[in-house]
């Protein structure tokens, strides 16, 4: 069984990606078995790689994959989604959604090696007609300066171990 971690609800640096992932709209909208509890382990939920609404290969890829270079596990669970948390400072550094949306909280220097990587702060999700769904976009600018969406580049190990990083020094800022 992995360790508790807490997530730090009042830090300013996770304001911004709370509000989203507690927003009555989205959470109406989730088909996660967690989305009614602030924050729970992956442990307390059964099979949380097939009941959290986040494909199951992204989740192996963002939990398990990405963040391999961790020293120590970080998986966590908030308002239904996956997430990862500094069990040190209790900051949220990233998230994963849907079949292929993560992102990560990264420092000034790494932000901007991602970006000339090619990632990016906007995701557009397409029309799924069959399911009355329009075309919906999600600009990460209402969570935070600092996040960015990733696309599965080489460097996303050391993007992740930044992340980890960079919440980490936030304790600091408390």
């Amino acid at each position: 069984m992995d360790h508790e971690i807490k997530v730090n609800f009042e830090h300013p640096a996770n304001s911004g990606i709370l509000k989203c992932l507690s927003s009555p709209e989205r959470l109406k909208r989730s088909v996660s078995v967690a989305r009614d509890y602030p924050s729970c382990s992956p442990e307390s939920v059964y099979d949380p790689y097939m009941k959290l609404g986040t494909h199951p290969d992204l989740l192996e890829y963002f939990w398990d994959k990405v963040a391999i270079k961790l020293p120590m596990k970080c998986r966590w669970i908030v308002y239904g989604t996956p997430v990862l948390v500094n069990p040190v400072s209790g900051v949220i550094f990233g998230f994963a959604q849907g079949t292929s949306t993560y992102a990560f909280r990264l420092p000034p220097k790494e932000f901007q090696e991602a970006i000339n990587a090619g990632a990016s702060r906007v995701h557009t999700y397409p029309a799924i007609p069959s399911l009355n769904k329009a075309v919906s976009i999600f600009d990460l600018k209402d969570i935070g300066k600092e996040w960015i969406f990733l696309s599965w580049l080489k460097m996303e190990t050391d993007l992740c171990l930044a992340a980890y990083l960079f919440a980490n020094e936030e304790r600091a800022l408390i």
